[in-house]
């Protein structure tokens, strides 16, 4: 439980080969909290949510998982553990390239959905993943380079309406022209990408200097 300076209280679990190290609590704490800062100061700020209204509410149950390999069984415990229908399961110390936590992704999905009573829709954010600004599937890509890598799972529902925070695939293409619109063809013009972009860099040199070096040191065997 971590309780911010406004006495918001934010509750996470720690899962995990790593997660009995000494200082596991300590970086899961730093990747909670960025965590956040990329739920607000990306996706809430610029709309590309549809469901996340209020981060402090609407992100659901948080589990920072300790694997340097990301094991299906594993997550899939921490999600029937965790109890939501909300869950972001995030991997500060994940080897995986982008493709590979894709394919991560897809393989825990299809496991919960023999465990799950509900099917649930799920994404993969990664900061590897391939993007850009040249057309709005590329820019799907690009808003998904969260800091960590993370896989979010939400009910049918809430995936429509054209998030960049859900669903298994990026947005069909017209809900993915929409925000590409929204943000190169609204009043800000492409300074609204510009703005995401530089956000998404300082969330990036943000776990550079408060815990790379933490979960560097984490995702090494104990002695």
């Amino acid at each position: 439980m971590v309780t911010k300076a406004d006495g918001t209280a934010h509750s996470f679990r720690v899962y995990g080969a790593q997660s009995g190290h000494p200082r596991a609590a300590e970086l899961a704490e730093k990747v909670h909290a960025l965590l956040f800062r990329y739920a607000s100061d990306v996706v809430a700020a610029y709309g590309l949510c549809p469901f996340l209204h209020n981060v402090e509410t609407g992100m659901g149950a948080v589990g920072v998982v300790l694997d340097v390999e990301p094991d299906v069984e594993t997550s899939a415990k921490a999600i029937e553990d965790l109890g939501a229908n909300v869950v972001h399961l995030v991997y500060p110390i994940s080897k995986l390239n982008a493709s590979g936590f894709e394919r991560f992704g897809s393989k825990l999905a299809k496991e919960l959905d023999q465990r799950l009573r509900e099917r649930l829709v799920h994404a993969t954010f990664h900061p590897e993943l391939t993007g850009g600004t040249e057309n709005a599937h590329r820019l799907v890509g690009l808003l998904r380079q969260a800091p960590d890598p993370f896989v979010q799972f939400i009910p049918p529902g809430l995936h429509e309406g054209g998030t960049v925070m859900a669903g298994q695939a990026p947005p069909t293409e017209g809900r993915a022209e929409a925000t590409y619109s929204r943000l190169f063809e609204g009043p800000a013009g492409s300074k609204a990408v510009e703005q995401v972009l530089s956000r998404l860099g300082a969330l990036r040199e943000a776990r550079s200097v408060e815990y790379a070096s933490l979960a560097e040191e984490i995702s090494r065997p104990l002695p």
